[in-house]
């Protein structure tokens, strides 16, 4: 007889791993299934020698007292070694510096410094003030977006009463609040302003709304650096949840589910078949009607959301011998590129140097590079296997001569060079097309219009980047959250 659990969670990655581990704490049997050999999805590793390179995500927010990430390793029990960066970016115009300092002020002067705009400091004022305002929102509102009656009844409390002021900014591009303070002209602060927001809400300032784009914009005043990168906090969130008793398959991806009378058939591609009462996919919402049948899938099919404007990912990744004493300033960095890049969208490129002190990514005197930028999916597909490489070749050696550019004489002995497209990502962690990023927030597509992670189906949840409130480590983990509290009040 097939053992049955209360539930089986999709999917290692951030999202997945925190709803599993939280699912685990409350008493509930939790089968975790990954298709990888180690958890952290779009931010988990790959080795070589001993180097240790980002797979996808590097950068860790939210961290602040109050804010997802904290609130989810307290209660967890986890103390992850991180460091604050200050600053927690430079951005390099050519041979020009940005540094974006922690504090709001410095911030504010070193902008003033360098874009020598008016109103400057409203704008960032702004900015920060609905980005603290929207986390405490988003904290202390499980079930936003609202999907029933009910839902609507939890949210009408006194405490919601001051994000009324925030409402009109979900429906208000960027562009019409930088043209209400006069900087809608200058094409180095727009140019600034799109990539920031391409990093973060995977649109730019004519279309990203003003609420979402302000947590984006200042999230490097809170950024931080993860000892190892990204997928070290996740294995101890893994390790939380093997201690609450739940239980982790690897290698084990998902090809079918079933909803039958007393809950969901799960099956795998090597045969293997798990039932469960309930499931929470943490895979992106296009790939579930590959894997569901009958109503499920015709659900599914109606409901996805439009995958044309999400985005794929270009990566290089390298090491390097590093004989300097000092440390570089910073370990993130934005470089622009007026010009663009060969077959990709972005006008920057964003740069992870790991840390002097961090061994466990990269031996004494040497660094591993991350480096990423966003490209369409569509540029790497329909193309025979020469026409691939060419183009492979020609992004990632064009991306490695203006690294060099920016950081001169730091990078003379490269190391496990390697190019990863969509192709690269889709071959590895079976997402739709290789797109990662979700679904690109919008004034069309904005919070309260996006997939909130409740289906019509009992006990079939979706967590991940495709569903509310979108991509990043801090918004997969907010979703995954609110979920496991949805499931909790109903038991």
């Amino acid at each position: 007889m097939i053992r049955k659990f209360d539930h089986i969670v999709i999917g290692a990655g951030y999202g997945g791993l925190v709803a599993a581990a939280l699912l685990a704490k409350a008493g509930k049997r939790v089968l975790l299934l990954e298709a990888h050999t180690v958890p952290g999805g779009c931010a988990s590793f790959y080795s070589r020698k001993g180097i240790l390179f980002d797979a996808g995500a590097t950068t860790l927010s939210g961290m602040a007292a109050g804010q997802p990430m904290q609130r989810m390793f307290n209660e967890l029990g986890i103390e992850p070694k991180v460091k604050k960066l200050d600053p927690g970016m430079i951005i390099k115009f050519g041979d020009r510096e940005l540094v974006r300092h922690a504090d709001l002020d410095k911030w504010i002067a070193e902008t003033e410094r360098f874009f020598k705009l008016p109103r400057l400091r409203e704008f960032w004022e702004l900015v920060h003030r609905i980005d603290r305002t929207g986390y405490s929102l988003i904290g202390n509102n499980s079930r936003i977006p609202p999907v029933s009656p009910g839902d609507l009844l939890s949210l009408a409390k006194p405490s919601n009463l001051k994000g009324l002021p925030l409402l009109p900014y979900l429906f208000k591009p960027v562009e019409k609040v930088m043209k209400k303070f006069g900087l809608d002209k200058d094409p180095l602060f727009r140019s600034f302003i799109d990539e920031q927001l391409l990093i973060t809400t995977q649109n730019t300032a004519g279309d990203s709304p003003f609420l979402t784009a302000a947590l984006g914009l200042a999230y490097p005043a809170e950024t931080y650096y993860p000892y190892g990168g990204l997928f070290f906090p996740a294995k101890e969130i893994e390790k939380k949840f093997r201690a609450f008793g739940g239980e982790i398959k690897y290698k084990k991806r998902v090809v079918a589910i079933e909803k039958n009378a007393d809950g969901y058939l799960v099956k795998t591609s090597d045969g293997s078949e798990y039932r469960s009462a309930g499931v929470i996919t943490n895979i992106p919402l296009w790939n579930i009607p590959e894997i569901t049948s009958n109503e499920m899938k015709e659900y599914f099919v109606k409901s996805l959301p439009d995958s044309s404007d999400a985005w794929g990912a270009f990566m290089v990744n390298f090491a390097f011998d590093y004989p300097f004493d000092e440390d570089v300033k910073t370990a993130y960095w934005q470089i622009h590129l007026p010009e663009g890049v060969p077959h990709c969208e972005s006008k920057s490129f964003f740069v992870t140097l790991s840390l002097a002190d961090d061994q466990q990514k990269a031996p004494t005197r040497m660094k591993s590079v991350t480096i990423s930028l966003h490209t369409k999916s569509e540029n790497w597909r329909g193309i025979d296997r020469q026409e691939y490489e060419r183009r492979k070749n020609e992004t990632g050696n064009f991306i490695l001569s203006k690294f060099d550019e920016a950081f001169p004489g730091m990078a003379n002995n490269k190391q496990f060079v390697e190019f990863g497209t969509p192709s690269t990502f889709e071959r590895y962690t079976f997402r739709h097309r290789g797109l990662v990023g979700g679904v690109p927030h919008s004034v069309k597509n904005n919070l309260l219009k996006m997939h909130s992670g409740v289906t019509p189906f009992k006990g079939f949840y979706n967590t991940g980047d495709t569903v509310f409130p979108g991509q990043g480590t801090v918004a997969v983990t907010t979703g995954a959250m609110n979920i496991v509290k949805r499931i909790l009040d109903k038991d």
